[in-house]
């Protein structure tokens, strides 16, 4: 399985979505999703250089990587992921 990266599902940016925390368009998309669950977010700033390219939502990180679903509606589960671990609201 290749690499996957923010970049591929990188979306043009919400006026109203803070940049801290942010990842960078050639951060895992694992981590990012890491990122929005630590911090409680739904989607995150992508930076380049210094440089807001647009923002990833966690739904799309999750079906990318092959977990889809409402996380609201689910109880909490971790599972590990190219070597993270990441806590999913089953």
């Amino acid at each position: 399985m290749e690499k996957l990266t923010v970049k591929e599902i990188t979306l043009l940016m919400d006026g109203n979505l803070s940049t801290k925390p942010s990842v960078s368009v050639n951060d895992k998309i694992t981590d990012a999703i890491e990122v929005m669950l630590k911090n409680g977010l739904d989607r995150i700033a992508v930076i380049s250089k210094d440089k807001i390219l647009g923002m990833i939502k966690l739904e799309d990180a999750l079906k990318v990587i092959g977990l889809e679903g409402d996380l609201k509606k689910k109880a909490v589960k971790i599972i590990t992921r190219h070597g993270h671990r990441i806590i999913i609201e089953q």
